[in-house]
Formats: structure tokens, sequence, C-alpha cells
């Protein structure tokens, strides 16, 4: 929490100072700043989330989230349409990450977090902060609290990875996922020019795809009865199968605008929102609290690499035949799906705390007594 309080102040200065850019020199510079800034935010943020919802409603509470996100993006267009001139937008939305940054001020630290890192003081204190907040009855001093702290550095944290094979395995799986939804998605959010002949118009449908995939409860409901990991499973073969779809559609004209194949195309952003839940919501259970800034980390950060490959993807449009560049879409999820069988689920279980909690919440009893202990 204090690290995201920071790094709002961060993003709210930079976005400031940038409406008084005299260049692209300058302008860059504040962008790089900005952009670190967002991304410990939303980590930050995302993760507080995940260890103060319980399990029975974290499904919920990532589809307010998502929701709220999908809001939070159409305000920003709409600021930016209304107010067309670059520089009063970033002194409005330096005003936007003020008020945020009074709300991160309330923001407890988790106290699981802090008594995993040995802190119990410290949680204490949490813990009566958000009695305070809720108006509850504090911890007296009598009240005793059992915990296992894992106050390993940087460093032990990676040697862990070799030592717990399974949490290795399960964050080598998240990273692929998360690099494959974020090349695909991101690779069509800049192919809609190449797909269709209104970018507006497409984009505006893909949007609304979102929509309905997180405001009609598809999302929710899948991830709710068919579990996390078979939920993302079902997800990326659906977003596979329609790109598959799309090839025989190629060039198939529906009206003088669109054809079949980019209607079809705009149906995957509805499998696009669902890994992005489904994979998401994986990461956070699967990760232990003493690693889950890590693990969080580096899968966000594959999703960045994807991020950046999927857009290029969009440029074989004018190169090659654009019915290999979605097949290529098409076998990159199927690919994911395959890999998305062999890791582990978190549905209905708690999160755990340490890699040995990882091994036995996922029900891998065969755990050696010095992991155990350590």
């Amino acid at each position: 929490a204090v690290v995201s309080t920071q790094s709002t102040g961060v993003v709210c200065i930079s976005t400031l100072v940038s409406g008084f850019a005299n260049g692209y020199t300058t302008m860059l510079p504040l962008r790089v700043i900005h952009g670190f800034g967002a991304f410990i935010v939303t980590t930050g943020v995302d993760l507080l989330t995940v260890e103060f919802v319980p399990t029975d409603l974290r499904n919920l509470s990532q589809l307010i989230s998502s929701l709220f996100w999908m809001i939070g993006s159409l305000v920003l267009i709409a600021i930016s349409y209304g107010i067309l001139q670059w520089r009063n937008i970033c002194y409005t939305l330096s005003g936007v990450f003020a008020l945020f940054f009074l709300i991160v001020l309330i923001l407890p630290e988790s106290p699981r977090f802090q008594l995993v890192k040995g802190k119990e003081a410290q949680a204490r204190k949490t813990f009566n902060k958000i009695a305070w907040i809720f108006n509850t009855h504090p911890l007296s001093k009598d009240t005793k609290i059992i915990f296992q702290d894992y106050k390993n550095n940087y460093w032990k944290q990676l040697k862990d990875f070799r030592k717990y094979p399974l949490m290795q395995k399960n964050t080598l799986i998240l990273m692929v996922s998360w690099m494959s939804i974020a090349c695909i998605s991101y690779g069509l959010l800049f192919s809609w020019a190449k797909l269709g002949s209104d970018i507006y118009t497409n984009i505006l449908f893909s949007t609304i795809g979102s929509f309905i995939a997180h405001g009609a409860g598809i999302v929710y409901f899948t991830i709710q009865y068919l579990g996390r990991k078979t939920a993302s499973v079902v997800f990326f073969l659906g977003l596979g199968l329609t790109f598959y779809t799309s090839i025989p559609c190629f060039g198939v004209k529906v009206t003088d605008g669109w054809t079949l194949d980019n209607i079809v195309c705009l149906l995957s952003t509805v499998f696009i929102s669902g890994v992005w839940g489904s994979v998401v919501l994986l990461t956070k259970e699967l990760s232990p609290t003493s690693h889950r800034g890590m693990i969080y980390c580096l899968a966000s950060s594959s999703g960045r690499i994807g991020s950046f490959v999927g857009p290029y993807s969009a440029l074989l449009y004018n190169e090659i035949e654009p019915r290999i560049v979605l097949g290529i879409f098409g076998t990159i999820a199927a690919l994911a799906a395959i890999m998305a069988c062999f890791n582990s689920d978190s549905t209905g279980k708690p999160i755990p705390s340490t890699p040995a909690d990882v091994v036995k919440h996922t029900g891998h009893t065969k755990i050696e007594d010095d992991e155990l202990d350590n």
C-alpha cells in the first residue's frame, strides 16, 4: 500500500508536468516515468485486493474491478474527446490522479504480507486500522496471532523456484499465458484498421464485446462453474477457434464496409476478456504471499513483451497473406490452451502464504519435511 501511494504521487506529478512539456525530448522521459508509476500502482492495488477478499468472493470482486476498468477507459475517451487540447488533458488527468492519491492514502497494508515478513507489531496496527474503518472491535493485546514468517530476500526468493518445482512450473505457464494473450489482444487492437474499413466502429464493437463478456456474466459464470484452470483452457480454445473460423470466412462481404472474417474477429473479444479474467485470477491465487509481488511482476512483464510483439504482427497484413496472420493468432491461442492444461488450479482454495502452501493447497501431498520447516 505504501509503494502504491508513492507511485500514485509519481503518476500525478509526471502527468501534470507533461502538460508543460515543449517537445518530445521532454515528453518521452515523463511518459516513461508515468508508465513506471502506473505499473506499480495497478499491481499494488490488484495484489491488495486478492489478499483482502475471501476466496468465495474473489471472482465477483474481479468482475466488479473489470467493469470499472472498462468504465474508466470510456471516461478517459470522453475526457480526451471533450477537451481535445492535449495540455489540458494532462492537467485534467493529473487532477483525477490526485483524487485517487487521496483514496490510496487510506488503504491499509496487507496484514497477511506483514505477518509473512515477520512484522507482527505492524500487522496488529493494521488489523486495528481495518477495525476502525469498518467500526468493529480491535484486536486485544492478549489475542494470539498464529502465522509462519518467511523473511527471504530477493535472491533467496529466486532460489525458491528451484526448491519448489511446482511453483516454478506454475509461474512459467502463467508467464506464457500472459505473453500469449497480450500478444493476441494488442495485435488485434492494432489490426482493426486492417480487418475492417472503419477503425472507429471496429474498436467500438470490440469494446462492446468486452462489456458483454463481463456485464452479461459470461466470464464470471464460466470461471465460477468450471473453475479457474478449466475456464482459462476453454477461453483460450474458444479464442483459437474464432481465428481459425475467420480464415475460410476471409473476404466474404456482409455489407460494403464489413466482411465475415471481420465480424468473427470481433467475437474474439469475448474470449479475450475471458482469458484475461481467468489467467489474472489464477496468477494472484497460485502465488504465495511471500512471492506474490515477484510472480505477478514476472507474469505482467511477460505480458508487456507480448504487447510489444503483437502490434508488429499487424504490419504483416501488408507483407504476406492476411489469413496467415489470423492463423498465427489462432495457433498462439491453441498452444497456450495446451500449456494451461498443465497448470495447477486454485478454485475454492485459500491463497497460499508460502511456497509450501502452494504444494499443499493444490493437492500435492508429498512434501519433504525440510520444505515444511523452511
